[in-house]
């Protein structure tokens, strides 16, 4: 019973799961023109999978959670908001604060780091 994995980048809107996502269309852009923009890109190896809370669990719900960061030059998390709830405070908060522990691929504007916002949107289901 764990939740599957799924991001949704930023301006590329390219869709990843934790198996073995692929920047590759990104990577090929910014070798093409090193001015753009890069958006920040979350690094799922560096941090553990949200837990399902037991309440949610117990309930059988499943939802998405689609959560806003703010990646700073450093690729931390600065701040993070909620874009659009599961349905469900507490798997909300559960994809909130684990994906915020996760470190990104910095940001840059023009080759020099930035910080920026990121969608990133987690799959509640139940296996």
């Amino acid at each position: 019973m764990k939740p599957s994995l799924g991001m949704l980048a930023a301006s590329a809107m390219a869709a990843a799961v934790m198996a073995g996502c692929t920047q590759a269309p990104m990577a090929e852009q910014a070798a093409a023109n090193p001015n753009a923009t890069q958006q920040p890109v979350v690094n799922f190896a560096s941090c553990q999978r949200p837990v399902y809370p037991p309440q949610a669990l117990a309930d059988k719900i499943e939802g998405t959670s689609t959560i806003g960061f703010l990646v700073g030059p450093d690729g931390k998390v600065i701040a993070s908001k909620v874009y659009t709830s599961s349905g469900n405070a507490s798997l909300d908060e559960a994809a909130r604060s684990a994906i915020s522990q996760c470190t990104f691929r910095p940001p840059s504007h023009k080759g020099k780091p930035a910080q920026a916002w990121i969608p990133v949107q987690y799959v509640w289901k139940m296996d």
